[in-house]
């Protein structure tokens, strides 16, 4: 069920309660994660947390604190399953949830005690009724026969009970077929709703205890459901629009006037260009996924249209090639303006996009996008022998105002991420190594290739998809490309031969839904392989190297 007043059925209801926090392995939820702890405080509630990145994690810490907790704070994880089901629950027990993921779990909307959703149901997703999904199979007897009526009227009775019987049986069948048919439209498709952070920073903010920090951390939220193409432009420009607003009243609330200490959100133009305050002009041109697409960069002639898109800047070789804070101020002044102008001439449209810049002190100066590159390089892109209650630690402290030397650390590796991601794609256009299968293509990165292990994490895995879908469709000669959607493959665990797969829509599909993940669950289940389904985004899936290939004949036979 939906809660309908957070601060009475949630915030009130937890004070004095020992709650566990559940939390999946993102950065929107780090940031819900961390709103929510300063909430927390306030009430001096007790909690303990726990790591979320898949069903068997949410299993485990469910069962290893089961007993000695009642109730369940769910932030991104077991919104798209029958919760209670799933972890064999006991009556008594609660579930709070916050989860962007869609479709919500049928049982879990109509649960009437024990699920509690925490997010505002959606007018534009069209949720079955509960007459239309549910039934109570108990029928009434009631009709018995009288040993005292004769046997014509034993005979009337029994034909008129075996009409009813048939009409019941009709009745049922097609209310069956009925609800298959919703179910199927419910859920044939896999979509990010608004981000936990912008829901649980408007909690915050109804309770009065928001400020710019927190207003900080569900920016960076929306940002990162931007960049990972989790929502369309015009969900990101609605959100924003809220929290700009958010922006002017918090700016005009606060009386810190210290240039060292306050801290300033500026709402303003920036440009598609990754980490380029943080790196050379001429590297963030390059290795940008926006313009290598539109200049095809990994081409020579691609890489002759930088220099001369540097040449018409004004922007001499010298000055490109050094550190953007390091440039000519006059330069870096006109930076924005000198490549708008020319953004036309060279296929740059929508080059600008808004966002937020955070200013701290004279130094300390980020874009949104930067920090969701440095939270992506520590979650995903750090020593394997990190375990992740650690990474998630060192991300919350990222999000600090206060560990700047943790953010500009994970800048620096963040633009390895970067770097990787087009020598993959160069790499997979050179060899012609993305592959026409019908109604889908597909690209598989071999074992043992450059940053192979990288690209066994979801996100990196899923920036890696929209780009090279975005590289094939802007160098193939197939009319058809733009309608095609793409399957990439990468390593999992080398030792025990398993592979992960992400299934994107295709470029002309404005709507980032996504049906893989009920094509997959229907090859799956044709071939009868062994695939693990433990992903909380459907549109993954792993399954063995020695069924890749007939997996990839199933989900072709299935789509034509």
């Amino acid at each position: 069920m939906f809660v309908s007043d957070l601060k009475k059925e949630f915030y009130e209801f937890l004070a004095g309660k020992r709650i566990f926090l559940m939390i999946h392995y993102d950065i929107d939820s780090i940031c819900a994660c961390k709103i929510l702890q300063s909430l927390l405080k306030y009430r001096n509630i007790l909690y303990t947390l726990a790591i979320v990145r898949g069903k068997e994690d949410l299993k485990r810490a469910y069962l290893e604190n089961c007993e000695d907790v009642k109730y369940f704070v769910l932030i991104n994880c077991g919104g798209t399953i029958d919760i209670v089901e799933e972890l064999e629950a006991e009556e008594d027990v609660v579930f709070f949830i916050l989860d962007s993921h869609r479709p919500l779990d049928l049982y879990n909307i109509y649960s009437n005690e024990q699920v509690r959703l925490l997010s505002a149901p959606e007018g534009e997703a069209l949720v079955p009724e509960f007459d239309d999904i549910f039934r109570d199979e108990t029928d009434s007897e009631g009709d018995s026969e009288n040993e005292s009526d004769d046997d014509e009227g034993r005979a009337a009775k029994r034909r008129r009970l075996g009409e009813e019987e048939i009409m019941k049986r009709r009745e049922k069948r097609l209310w069956e077929e009925n609800r298959s048919k919703l179910l199927f439209e419910y859920s044939q498709f896999t979509y990010y709703a608004r981000a936990s952070a912008i829901s649980m920073f408007d909690f915050a903010w109804k309770l009065n205890k928001d400020d710019k920090d927190l207003l900080w951390l569900a920016i960076v939220a929306l940002t990162e459901q931007l960049l990972f193409g989790k929502i369309e432009n015009a969900q990101y420009t609605i959100e924003m629009e809220s929290l700009r607003a958010h922006c002017k009243r918090l700016q005009n609330k606060t009386n810190d006037t210290d240039v060292q200490t306050s801290l300033k959100i500026l709402f303003e133009k920036d440009l598609r260009l990754t980490l380029y305050r943080h790196w050379t002009v001429e590297q963030s041109l390059k290795y940008s996924m926006f313009t290598a697409v539109r200049l095809k960069l990994w081409t020579l002639k691609g890489d002759k249209k930088i220099h001369e898109l540097l040449a018409e800047m004004g922007l001499p070789l010298v000055q490109s090639r050094q550190h953007f804070k390091s440039m000519d101020l006059q330069l870096r002044k006109e930076f924005h303006t000198s490549i708008e102008k020319l953004a036309d001439k060279y296929g740059l449209q929508d080059i600008e996009f808004v966002s937020f810049i955070l200013q701290y002190g004279f130094r300390n100066k980020f874009c949104a996008s930067d920090i969701v590159y440095a939270l992506l390089a520590i979650l995903e892109a750090s020593p394997r022998d990190k375990k992740p209650e650690e990474l998630f630690n060192l991300a919350l402290d990222c999000l600090s105002r206060t560990k700047m030397d943790v953010v500009n650390s994970a800048i620096e590796r963040s633009k390895i991420i970067v770097k990787s991601l087009f020598k993959t794609v160069q790499g997979a256009l050179d060899m012609k190594q993305i592959i026409t299968a019908g109604p889908f293509v597909y690209y598989v990165i071999q074992e043992g290739c450059l940053d192979w292990y990288m690209y066994s994490h979801l996100h990196i895995l899923s920036l890696l998809a929209h780009f090279i879908l975005k590289a094939y469709v802007s160098m193939s000669r197939n009319r058809k490309a733009a309608t095609l959607p793409l399957i990439v493959s990468a390593p999992k665990d080398i030792d025990a031969g398993t592979c992960i797969l992400l299934g994107i829509p295709p470029v002309c599909e404005n709507s980032p839904r996504n049906f893989f993940g009920k094509a997959f669950e229907q090859a799956a289940d044709r071939m009868k392989c062994d695939v693990n389904c433990d992903y909380l985004d459907t549109s993954y899936i792993e399954l063995h190297v020695k069924d890749r290939t007939r997996f990839f004949d199933a989900l072709a036979a299935l789509l034509n």
